[in-house]
């Protein structure tokens, strides 16, 4: 059996290997220059610390959201609902 079996006319496992891995890391490297441009321009900005204030504010929003998902503390709305009405109706009267 030669290195070459199993892949591609001219190259073998390992070469295939290495090429897929350069991938990876080039498109990690584009990926990294693109994330630089943006922070760049982000520094630039006059409104730095009211956007840092807004960010923050969104990320306490979603997790608040996500906490009430995974634990909701207060009881579901058509409970409230069915309550209120019940309430606003007035006790029951028996059937005579």
């Amino acid at each position: 059996m030669s290195s070459q079996d199993g892949a591609g006319p001219g190259g073998g496992l390992g070469r295939d290997a290495v090429q897929l891995l350069a991938g990876v890391v080039d498109l990690g490297l584009e990926q990294a220059e693109g994330v630089l441009r943006q922070l760049r321009g982000l520094l630039g900005r006059s409104d730095l610390r009211e956007l840092a204030e807004d960010g923050h504010q969104e990320l306490r929003t979603r997790g608040g959201l996500l906490l009430d998902r995974i634990n909701p503390t207060s009881e579901s709305h058509l409970e409230a609902v069915a309550r209120c009405s019940a309430a606003l109706s007035g006790p029951p009267t028996p059937d005579a």
